[in-house]
């Protein structure tokens, strides 16, 4: 037979939790609060946001990888636990205006890219592809992306301004000690792509960071 169960405050208060229509337990969001932590747990949570640059430091990507491919990572560092929700990608030049045909294009490659650049994440020996095929056309970073801004003739009269967000269902955890990193590769000529004074294409994650 059922029996009837109440759950009671224990502070003498004389609330009681409560089950709504459908059976589930009625909950209210709390204001969060730093009360009753250890202030280390606290601290060593730091805000990530950090560029993806190359084997020489350089984050700058118009680069020319269409014979050897130039890699951009985001990368395990030693006493540290990456945690990236996301990342960024700022790209600057021309025929960027994703309201016109121009999407199909990569800056002046009309008809985009020939090898295209990829996305993907490396742990625990596993690499997964954030981008499932290489990016060609501006058009291509729309499937994957979760938000974007795009500002026509915002650099120069020839140049525009698009950046691209994309959040993870779960984020890319990156363990000190190990060769896990998150990777754009580049595999075509983008000086050719982006080829104005102005022109660049930059990546930064967001996340946050763990002190060991």
């Amino acid at each position: 037979m059922p029996v009837k169960t109440e759950i009671i405050d224990g502070k003498g208060r004389g609330r009681s939790a409560e089950v709504t229509p459908a059976g589930t337990l009625l909950v209210a969001p709390q204001t969060e609060t730093a009360r009753g932590i250890d202030p280390h747990t606290i601290a060593n949570q730091l805000v990530l946001s950090e560029r993806f640059t190359d084997s020489a430091g350089s984050f700058e990507q118009v680069v020319d990888g269409s014979v050897t491919p130039v890699e951009f990572s985001i990368r395990a560092e030693q006493g540290f636990t990456k945690w990236l929700r996301g990342f960024r990608m700022v790209v600057i030049g021309p025929n960027l205006d994703i309201n016109s045909n121009q999407l199909r294009r990569y800056g002046a490659a009309g008809t985009g890219l020939t090898n295209g650049i990829e996305i993907e994440s490396f742990q625990e020996g596993e690499t997964a592809n954030i981008a499932t095929a290489p990016i060609q056309t501006i058009a291509d970073y729309f499937i994957y992306q979760d938000d974007f801004t795009s500002l026509t003739g915002a650099i120069t009269n020839n140049d525009d301004l698009l950046t691209i967000d994309f959040l993870f269902a779960r984020p890319v955890v990156l363990v000190e000690g190990t060769t896990d990193e998150l990777t754009i590769r580049i595999r075509d000529d983008l000086t050719a792509a982006l080829n104005t004074a102005d022109s660049s294409q930059s990546a930064i994650a967001r996340g946050w960071k763990e002190i060991l």
